[in-house]
């Protein structure tokens, strides 16, 4: 396999004098679903810009580029090959692998986006492994084994469809198809194994399968397989059910619709979702789930960082079916928030759970009843259970993967926002670069620079987000004059030419909510905004018993312990926050960087860590200190590790 894979497409023909040239993309748009609006599928022709690109970057001088920080079974051959068990506890068979699919993931498009040839063949060697050792029948391996068999591959299958982004050529579609083939209802209808009918679908769409399509309808409507079945769906109110099943089932029934157009797939969706939103929706843009569902206004109001990746990826799914914006919104609410939350801004540690107000960030500080008092919320590279240490390499290269897509009629779609490039196929067959500039959702605007070798007509599909009112767009400085409604995709269709820019603003207002919590939070577009509690960060080097004696295996990658090392007792009271940029060039999410700060105005209350370690609820009555009112400044939610970003009220 060619190792300088980076150089992906064939050049362009050359353009005019002084244009640049531009390089044509080497894979098609996919197959655009028959009721769905959009299509991902651009992996291999998106380049990441500005501080996206430096989150990635830093990604893989982190725990990405080094997995022995991340312990076993990180520092393993991954799926190129076979990973020796660390221990004979029941289910070691299938965790490895899950864990490692995860990993591989994540690794792989990153590699992509970052063209970095290493991490590509690092990522590739294990896909060619294993579609190149299926056994005699076809059935693919590191799935055989005695439960939750085939879940390992349905986590797996995300990097074979990035891989077969990046190599379209290759028989992959049939080689899953008879994989497929081979599995058993009985099989399909353990546990998270349903999942497999999301590759099942993709595999459907290119032809290699017809039968995959009535074989995922008849599993899906018989209501025994999975949890997230279709009568839990439409319930108004969930059984107990584990966070990161719910949002891998979720993704089902919006695919089903988005191939067959019965309503009853979406009406199950969308029903579900909002269910999930009014009673588990934490601030940062993640459900609660430490470790199944919670009520968004308990104790254990956190999240896996598991659930950021399956959750962010699922709403995908509805934004491609459903063509509508507000699910880009909250798929850039997790994205900008809940993820950079959940790590330390070198991405040398993250936590399993991590939570919206977070006083205390310590080897015995979790607060939520799961391994209550257990390493679980402490910025670590290495976790007692490893599946979010190898999750949290997706999240970014995911979002990146989608930020643009193809819609029908040769519509290019500026799906989810932030600074990239993207060569594009053009109706006519020719290659069209398009750059978005921008520091969003640091900044209101965005501009989208146009390189093209001839003039030519096609849509150019942005979107209004729901949070924005009065947008506007412009072509070379000048407005177009359109109706562009919060919450909608607006197509602008003209005839482009080579050097245009095409901007748009979308204004951004301080937006003070109360949620179930029992406080407020402060939002300025799609960031929330948290207080920075004083930090006193120490380097843990305690071996926890439930650790089963994993460290991190490089000594550059510490264990952390962050206590408070100043006042977070604050309530806010009904003054107005008032909204102020700094100018700086810098990582918006580095301290020393903060594009902007929201001011609000406080009083000191009786709050305090509870049982002198944990991170407390938020007080329902609150009680003054004093009547004398201070001011703080909030920051953007991902800029911290310690914080509050749910308020208790004295108005």
């Amino acid at each position: 396999m060619n190792k300088t894979f980076a150089i992906i497409g064939l050049l362009a023909c050359l353009l005019a004098c002084g244009r640049p040239q531009i390089k044509a993309p080497q894979a098609p748009a996919s197959t655009i679903p028959e009721y769905a609006a959009f299509t991902d599928g651009l992996l291999p022709d998106i380049t990441p810009t500005g501080w996206i690109r430096t989150f990635l970057e830093r990604q893989r001088t982190g725990i990405t580029g080094h997995p022995e920080a991340l312990s076993y079974p990180y520092n393993s051959c991954l799926w190129n090959g076979d990973i020796t068990r660390n221990t004979e506890s029941y289910g070691s068979d299938w965790w490895r692998y899950e864990q490692t699919a995860y990993y591989t993931d994540g690794l792989l498009k990153l590699g992509y986006l970052l063209k970095d040839s290493t991490l590509i063949e690092k990522g590739e060697a294990g896909i060619r492994y294993t579609l190149d050792n299926a056994d005699e029948d076809g059935r693919l391996p590191h799935t055989n084994f005695t439960w939750a068999r085939m879940w390992p591959m349905a986590v797996f299958f995300r990097a074979i469809q990035a891989y077969y982004y990046a190599h379209p050529g290759e028989a992959i579609p049939e080689a899953l198809a008879k994989n497929f083939s081979l599995y058993s209802d009985e099989e399909l209808s353990v546990w998270r194994n349903i999942v497999n009918i999301e590759g099942m679908l993709w595999t459907y769409d290119r032809g290699a399968d017809s039968t995959l399509l009535e074989r995922s309808e008849r599993l899906w409507n018989a209501g025994e397989y999975g949890d997230l079945t279709p009568e839990v769906c439409v319930a108004d109110k969930f059984p107990i059910i584990h966070g990161v099943t719910f949002n891998e089932e979720l993704k089902l029934p919006v695919m089903l619709y988005a191939r067959t157009g019965d309503k009853k797939y979406l009406d199950a969706a969308i029903k579900a979702y909002n269910t999930l939103n009014e009673q588990h929706m934490l601030p940062d843009g993640v459900n609660t789930s430490a470790e199944r569902l919670f009520p968004n206004d308990s104790i254990n109001s956190s999240h896996e960082t598991c659930d950021i990746a399956d959750h962010t990826w699922t709403l995908g799914y509805f934004l491609e079916t459903t063509g509508e914006a507000v699910w880009a919104d909250r798929i850039e609410r997790a994205v900008f928030n809940a993820l950079p939350g959940a790590v330390t801004k070198d991405f040398k540690t993250l936590q399993y759970f991590s939570s919206v107000n977070q006083v205390i960030a310590t080897g015995d500080s979790n607060h939520n009843e799961f391994f209550f008092g257990s390493t679980w919320m402490a910025y670590r590279p290495t976790h007692q259970t490893e599946c979010c240490a190898g999750a949290v390499h997706r999240i970014m290269p995911n979002y990146a993967s989608r930020m643009w897509m193809r819609g029908r009629d040769g519509a290019v779609v500026a799906a989810l926002y932030g600074p990239s490039e993207v060569t594009v196929k053009l109706p006519s067959g020719r290659p069209c670069l398009i750059k978005e500039n921008t520091s969003y959702p640091f900044s209101e605007s965005i501009d989208f620079s146009l390189t093209m070798e001839k003039k030519e007509t096609f849509p150019l599909v942005l979107r209004v987000p729901s949070w924005c009112h009065g947008a506007s767009i412009f072509v070379n400085g000048k407005p177009v004059r359109a109706d562009l409604e919060s919450g909608s995709f607006f197509t602008l269709e003209r005839e482009f030419r080579n050097g245009d820019i095409v901007s748009l603003n979308l204004p951004m207002e301080i937006v003070r909510e109360h949620v179930p919590m029992g406080g407020s939070t402060f939002s300025r577009g799609p960031l929330l905004y948290a207080y920075p509690v004083p930090e006193n960060v120490e380097v843990d080097d305690k071996v926890y018993d439930n650790m089963a004696g994993k460290v991190p295996e490089n000594p550059d990658f510490k264990c952390l312990s962050i206590t408070p090392a100043g006042p977070w007792n604050y309530a806010v009271t009904g003054e107005d926050p008032v909204w102020s940029v700094t100018e700086t060039d810098g990582y918006p999410f580095d301290r020393e960087s903060i594009p902007g700060k929201i001011t609000v105005s406080v009083k000191k209350i009786e709050w305090e860590l509870w049982k002198g370690r944990f991170t407390p609820s938020v007080p329902k009555e609150p009680k003054a200190v004093s009547d004398q009112v201070e001011t703080i400044d909030l920051i953007p939610y991902g800029a911290t590790e310690l914080r509050v970003s749910v308020f208790p009220e004295l108005f």
